[in-house]
């Protein structure tokens, strides 16, 4: 903040100078990513990076060695990033007009701007330093630890830097920062209580928006299931779920060893059954979850406009959410898998937390139970819910609490940790046939049970703790909330009632690396690329939303002062901005969607001509779909199985050995069709001579004719060897 009228010319040369200064900075940052092919490679797909390279005047080739090389200048990209200060202060000063006393020249206005545009690019150009001085030691650090975690996080570190200056130059924007500057450094108590407080139009911008988020969704997951990219095995299995219950077959797909209540306490799937039923389809589900995820920005909108007063801010930070990419793995996981009830939980979370919030403890209450049927983790969530709220009446003065909701979040807090324990210890064995939960051999070395993951915490604290305190957790503490601006810091309180689940996934083993992400220094964690964070999101959002607070931070409580409230909600709204700029920037490198650069890449495995076109398999799967009797019984390959869960029975053929077939190689003995598709990327079987039933059983089956090119091969049971 410049401190002192921006009239006085002497001041002039030395503003100027710190803005270059804060613009060559950031531009040196940004040159460094851009022109070492090591930072580009984690940034975006090579042919993306060769565009956005072209867009700051260098160039790229291919080598002989066939390594890229990337031709950009340093002062290409000051000079683009200095004309991109200029035309943002210029047009702020248009359009900002009204907000500056009538007696200031145009001239004066302009320099206002500039003065305010240098302000806040103070803290790209500390950001950029840093960062700048951290590479220089990690350069000559000889473990190369440092310099492997910023060649990993160079994604987030530069949309962090682009949100940085995003928001600086935008910095003039805000009208009582502007009236400090135009009157020597004192706001205006009078015009600040004018403020308007509500906008309606901003609510408005926020459900259009989450409206396109919706639709833009649910047409990435239909394409991905027209095109047979679903897998069946933790996506389509739910859709088979509603269709056995209502068709009699009891609450479980034929994948499941027996009900599904054995794998998990999720049924909060079963609340879509009515809707099944009037549109029996997997896409139905795919809709609702797509709409459930677009629905959380109301909570976050109410939540933070009773923290904030701001209804800016609850603009900003609402869509923040939609752009913030661990929460578009939840729709569409790394590996294809589009379909998880946790979607359908997030609104209960979201909304019985906004709800407690205004001590509205029965409407809390039903949301946060409906939340525990989502899954038996989600327990972990809502009894530290509980817990923050009881810890956070404590901080007012005795006259101020309620003892009716202490009563109120120690009855969430309780219940929720029973819950857990019932369902871990109890429900999920006694369905197993006494086994333990299957989950519990993600952990590896550390226990492959609920026992011997205590056992090993009490008996070898210092190995649990050193896999606890390492650079992948620190990987996943930036991840979850950088792309929220850090907000979430601001109320370490609230953000600790997601300790405990972000414990469990800190310790998490899966040992997974997908294609597309080679190089990482860092294996690629679960978080945030499969699901297993969603119960995190709440909390985050809500720990930032509470960042925002005006007043004692009690939803509803703001400041009698109208420059004080005033103030704050400016300040609010800053904040907010600058959360929705690194979600929208880290979205860039991060996300799937079309907001993310990968979306529109050629090379990409992930990019739109590859999961989104239309394809032949998908076309030539129509023709294997009608030599199959409705009332037939299907063994099927993995992501055409997604098709096929409205016959008799939908059997998975593969070689995972299953309960409906006394846990032995082949399939059932009461199967009457086998489709094998040998055109996926992982299909295991390319042609007939490798179909085992036609090699060792070929009295038993009979090849269909194929119509499909060789894409798919069908096999019948012969007459007379019916089940």
């Amino acid at each position: 903040m410049l401190r002192g009228n921006p009239s006085n010319s002497s001041a002039m040369p030395v503003v100027i100078v710190r803005l270059c200064f804060a613009v060559a900075a950031i531009a040196s940052v940004f040159w460094l990513m851009l022109t070492e092919p090591v930072c580009q490679s984690q940034l975006w797909p090579s042919d993306a990076g060769s565009i956005v390279v072209g867009w700051l005047g260098g160039t790229t080739s291919v080598s002989f060695t066939g390594a890229q090389e990337i031709n950009l200048s340093w002062f290409s990209v000051f000079l683009r990033m200095t004309a991109a200060t200029m035309v943002a202060s210029v047009l702020q000063t248009v359009l900002f007009r009204h907000r500056f006393a009538v007696s200031v020249s145009r001239y004066e206005k302009w320099r206002s701007v500039v003065c305010l545009t240098e302000s806040g690019l103070r803290k790209s150009s500390v950001y950029a330093v840093l960062w700048l001085f951290l590479w220089l030691v990690a350069s000559i650090e000889s473990s190369g630890r440092l310099l492997n975690f910023l060649i990993t996080t160079v994604p987030l570190s530069f949309g962090v830097g682009i949100a940085l200056f995003l928001n600086g130059v935008l910095a003039s924007g805000d009208l009582r920062t502007g009236s400090r500057v135009l009157q020597g450094g004192r706001a205006s108590a009078e015009s600040d209580s004018r403020m308007p407080e509500l906008k309606t139009w901003q609510f408005a911008v926020v459900l259009l928006c989450a409206v396109i988020w919706q639709l833009v969704s649910f047409w990435m997951n239909e394409r991905l299931y027209a095109e047979l990219l679903v897998p069946h095995g933790d996506s389509a299995m739910y859709e088979e779920h509603l269709w056995n219950v209502w068709h009699g077959k009891g609450f479980r797909s034929y994948l499941d060893q027996g009900l599904f209540v054995g794998e998990h306490i999720q049924v909060i799937h079963l609340l879509l059954l009515p809707l099944h039923m009037i549109w029996p389809s997997y896409l139905m589900m795919e809709w609702v979850a797509s709409a459930c995820l677009a629905v959380c920005v109301v909570p976050i909108y109410q939540l933070t406009l009773g923290k904030s007063g701001s209804s800016s801010a609850a603009m900003w930070l609402s869509l923040a959410w939609l752009l913030f990419f661990p929460m578009h793995y939840l729709d569409i996981a790394i590996d294809l898998k589009t379909l998880r009830p946790s979607c359908y939980g997030m609104p209960f979370l979201f909304f019985g937390i906004e709800l407690a919030e205004r001590r509205r403890t029965v409407p809390a209450g039903f949301c946060l139970l409906t939340a525990l049927l989502t899954q038996e983790d989600f327990a972990l969530i809502t009894g530290s819910i509980g817990l923050i709220f009881f810890l956070r009446e404590f901080r007012f003065a005795a006259a101020d609490r309620s003892a009716a909701f202490q009563r109120w979040s120690t009855g969430v807090f309780l219940f929720s940790v029973v819950w857990v324990l019932l369902a871990v210890l109890v429900v999920i064995p006694a369905f197993r046939g006494g086994e333990v939960v299957h989950y519990s051999r993600y952990f590896g070395d550390l226990g492959s049970s609920p026992g011997e993951l205590i056992r090993t915490a009490l008996n070898e604290p210092g190995r649990v703790a050193g896999m606890f305190f390492s650079q992948r957790t620190l990987l996943y503490l930036l991840v979850l909330t950088l792309p929220a601006g850090l907000l979430p810091w601001r109320r370490p309180l609230v953000l600790s009632a997601g300790l405990v689940t972000f414990v469990m996934l800190s310790l998490i083993q899966l040992g997974n690396a997908p294609a597309g992400f080679e190089g990482a220094a860092i294996e690629l964690p679960p978080v945030p690329y499969h699901h297993f964070h969603a119960p995190l999101l709440p909390v985050i959002f809500w720990a930032a939303a509470s960042a925002l607070a005006v007043g004692d931070g009690r939803s509803g409580t703001l400041p009698k002062s109208g420059a004080e409230a005033a103030g704050g909600r400016s300040r609010a709204a800053a904040s907010a901005r600058f959360a929705f700029f690194c979600s929208a920037a880290t979205a860039l490198t991060g996300s799937l969607m079309p907001c993310g650069v990968t979306f529109w890449s050629s090379e990409s495995q992930y990019g739109w001509k590859n999961l989104y076109a239309a394809t032949e398999r998908g076309e030539q799967f129509a023709k294997v779909l009608k030599h199959l009797p409705v009332g037939a019984r299907v063994a099927s390959t993995d992501y055409v199985h997604t098709r096929l869960t409205h016959f008799e029975r939908s059997y998975d053929y593969s070689d995972y050995l299953r309960a409906v077939n006394q846990y032995r190689p082949g399939v059932p003995m009461d199967t009457d069709y086998i489709v094998i598709d040998t055109s996926h990327r992982y299909s295991q079987i390319h042609s007939p001579a490798e179909v085992r039933e036609l090699r060792e059983e070929p009295e038993k089956w009979e090849r269909l004719p194929d119509e499909t090119g060789g894409m798919f091969i069908v096999l019948k049971r012969r007459h007379g060897d019916e089940h």
